[in-house]
């Protein structure tokens, strides 16, 4: 009941903050979300007893997102400074176990890159197209009601196991459930407010996304388990944290960013390039 009634809290929020609210506000809304769900992903390194420099790294994080926001800062400065003050807050720490500083660099710059950077392409997919707030909404709809599909199709018919050592309840019946779901929400969306989407396209990108968003929650997945711990944080009643509820949505952004521009959309539809 918790996952129904957050969901019925935060979708009018979500749908006005993607179509009405002011471009600068759903950036806020996306690095603050980013910096919860780093913080969690960090966590996870933490609870292994590893030591990570959470503070500079959402700093860093918060510089990538604000390169994706801002033209002036390029996307790889971001890159460049987490790589290059990451390790280097090791360097001159005298809490930290030698024998633990190269899991911990690693943990800390992953983290960094993988919030930051497809956090990041989430304001961009936003931002940069004429129709980039229905591209998101096609986004959240196709890979959240998908997995809504897949946990209640799973459930009623689930037999064989999709990958029982890091997630044990997802099944290949699951699975099916899902893509059917994306692909019927990818239909209903192009039929009632996307035409722009073209149908052959919308039903292809309902499959890529719904098959990859389940590798983006696979591999969360992989990391809790490795930490052994069920969820990344508690913030959101039903669903757990905010990294267990964009994981899936974190991994597939730069996928439809990817598809549309080289593929579906117009270069006079492109704003930046238009400007």
């Amino acid at each position: 009941m918790k996952r129904e009634l957050t969901a019925l809290v935060a979708a009018p929020i979500a749908i006005w903050m993607v179509g009405w609210a002011h471009p600068y506000v759903f950036d806020a809304a996306m690095a603050l979300i980013a910096a919860l769900a780093l913080y969690e992903f960090l966590d996870l390194g933490k609870q292994k007893g590893y030591h990570l420099p959470i503070p500079l790294c959402i700093a860093i994080m918060l510089f990538i997102i604000a390169a994706f926001i801002l033209e002036p800062i390029s996307v790889e400065m971001g890159v460049f400074v987490a790589l290059l003050l990451i390790p280097g807050s090791y360097v001159f720490s005298r809490s930290v176990n030698l024998e633990q500083a190269l899991p911990s660099s690693a943990i800390a710059v992953l983290a960094t890159l993988y919030v930051g950077m497809l956090g990041g392409s989430l304001i961009r997919l936003h931002n940069d197209f004429a129709d980039g707030a229905k591209l998101v909404y096609f986004l959240l709809l196709v890979v959240w009601l998908g997995d809504t599909g897949a946990y209640y199709f799973g459930r009623t018919f689930g037999k064989h196991k999709l990958s029982p050592r890091i997630s044990p309840k997802k099944t290949v019946e699951g699975l099916i459930g899902g893509v059917i779901f994306s692909v019927a929400t990818a239909l209903i969306i192009h039929f009632t407010f996307f035409k722009n989407f073209p149908l052959v396209h919308a039903i292809i990108a309902g499959v890529i996304l719904s098959v990859a968003g389940v590798i983006g929650d696979l591999a969360e997945s992989m990391w809790k388990r490795s930490a052994d711990v069920k969820d990344s944080g508690t913030l959101i009643p039903g669903h757990g944290g905010f990294l267990d509820r964009f994981d899936s949505i974190f991994y597939t952004t730069p996928i439809l960013y990817v598809y549309w521009f080289l593929i579906i959309h117009d270069f006079r539809s492109f704003k930046i390039m238009s400007a």
